[in-house]
């Protein structure tokens, strides 16, 4: 698990936002690319990371926008994008989902 997260940490380094500074337009970005890597996916463990991912933002978005506004989100970034920008940017949203998960691990870790 830690070389999962160094080599997290390594392309977060690369990443030209800040990581915790994610706007909502953001994160229905990534669950869209999310759920349609989910459902394109041919092997089933890209399928899960990709499902897993989709409800990590899910969950950031459940509460946090408000229904016109993610209307408006899905119309401006649910017609697709070119596949060149699709994978780097559902890298980058992966690796969010796995900072997140690893602060989570860490506090539980703190709390025993």
């Amino acid at each position: 698990m830690k070389s999962a997260h160094i080599v997290i940490g390594g392309i977060l380094a690369f990443m030209s936002v800040p990581v915790q500074a994610q706007s909502t337009d953001d994160d229905v970005r990534c669950f869209l690319l999310s759920t349609g890597f989910a459902r394109a996916a041919k092997a089933e463990n890209s399928r899960r990371a990709s499902a897993l991912t989709g409800a990590f933002y899910l969950g950031r978005l459940d509460g946090r926008i408000a229904r016109p506004a993610l209307i408006a989100a899905i119309r401006r970034y649910g017609s697709g994008m070119p596949t060149s920008q699709a994978a780097p940017i559902m890298r980058a949203c992966a690796a969010r989902a796995g900072v997140a998960e690893g602060q989570m691990e860490a506090a539980a870790k703190q709390a025993k």
